[in-house]
């Protein structure tokens, strides 16, 4: 029979790719593109889930860049509280890619939003962008600018002297400034600092258009300033915590995700230093049955890190062995980096969950 599928291999197809292979032994990268070393500066950034690959990069021994570090005189437990080594800067967590290019652009010097701090009724000053980075907020208006310029020349060292930058996408949904359209991690005033108004803040969920044109932006920004940059894309398998569409939050949450997967592969379509790595389907593939997610079917269990990490590193290191089946009881699931509770993971989402919990019964 003269017919194209008869000479493709055996990833090809579904039966002998997916089903006739165990869950431990299901990677679905074929050829390694990029591979990384302990000597190379490695950066990240994202939504909560990109917190597991930064652990375990350090668990690993692989040299995750932080050009925002902690002050000598804070504990462990202060650096992560007040946002220190959770991602390589203090920019906290990033859900989406406006976001994610509103950042370079104020970083580069080529925005500044007209609405970015807020005082609360004491007197504390916190800065929307970041909402906990200071969980008590600044003493003052010309602390908090003085920090965030601080973090703005940080990121741009970053993005300029990194050799990788890991960013995960998390959300499509968002909250802007009817002002000026900056994009806020969470709705202000929803378990977080600020107070909403819907006269200077609305709700707008990015298209696939938009999600894969800021994120083609964002990428040639950080290109021009780092010609030698490689990015690896990832995204999130968390679902939604919450929608604010008028639908089923299950049918949000298949749209956020699936335009997230179409823009990460539009941009390793475009550009020749543009990697992906699929933690969203090994998280999520039917295989798996819901096995690597706790019993709320959002949260992912320590299983779950451990296999995508193990792949993870099979697949990008040079010391990876290019089959994580063959590598994924390396990354134990009982060893720290893997086997971090969610409750330790910096999370502006599951913070404004968590009150939108404590404040009505059907969030519970």
């Amino acid at each position: 029979m003269n017919c194209p599928y008869t000479t493709l291999p055996p990833s090809s197809f579904w039966r002998q790719a997916v089903a006739e292979r165990s869950t431990p032994d299901l990677d679905p990268h074929l050829t390694a593109q990029l591979r990384f070393g302990p000597e190379q500066r490695i950066a990240s950034a994202g939504s909560c889930f990109a917190q597991h690959i930064s652990r375990a990069l350090k668990e690993r021994g692989y040299n995750y860049y932080v050009t925002e570090p902690a002050p000598p005189h804070l504990t462990p437990e202060q650096e992560e509280r007040f946002g220190y080594g959770v991602f390589s800067a203090r920019y906290g967590n990033i859900y989406s890619t406006l976001q994610l290019l509103q950042l370079l652009q104020r970083a580069f010097g080529g925005f500044r939003p007209a609405d970015q701090f807020w005082t609360n009724p004491d007197g504390w000053v916190f800065d929307l962008l970041r909402p906990r980075i200071t969980p008590r907020g600044y003493v003052s208006m010309v602390e908090a600018e003085a920090d965030l310029e601080r973090h703005l020349q940080a990121v741009r060292q970053l993005i300029e002297t990194t050799d990788i930058f890991i960013f995960t996408l998390g959300l499509t949904e968002s909250w802007v400034s009817k002002l000026d359209g900056t994009v806020y991690p969470t709705c202000p005033g929803c378990g977080s600092a600020g107070e909403y108004d819907d006269a200077k803040y609305a709700f707008h969920n990015l298209s696939v258009a938009e999600t894969t044109g800021y994120l083609g932006e964002a990428i040639n920004l950080m290109s021009a300033a780092n010609p030698q940059l490689k990015i690896i894309l990832t995204v999130s398998p968390v679902p939604l915590a919450a929608t604010m569409e008028p639908r089923h939050v299950l049918q949000a949450t298949t749209y956020s995700k699936s335009v997230l997967r179409v823009a990460a592969e539009e941009m390793v379509r475009r550009y020749d230093h543009v990697h992906y790595f699929a933690s969203y389907e090994i998280i999520t593939n039917a295989k798996n049955a819901g096995s690597y997610f706790a019993e709320d079917a959002r949260t992912v269990t320590a299983e779950g890190v451990a296999r995508a990490m193990a792949v993870f590193f099979a697949q990008f290191t040079k010391d990876g062995a290019g089959d994580a089946a063959r590598s994924s009881g390396d990354y134990d699931v009982k060893r720290p980096a893997a086997a971090a509770p969610v409750a330790q993971i910096i999370c502006d989402e599951n913070e404004f969950y968590r009150a939108l919990a404590a404040s009505r019964t059907i969030g519970r």
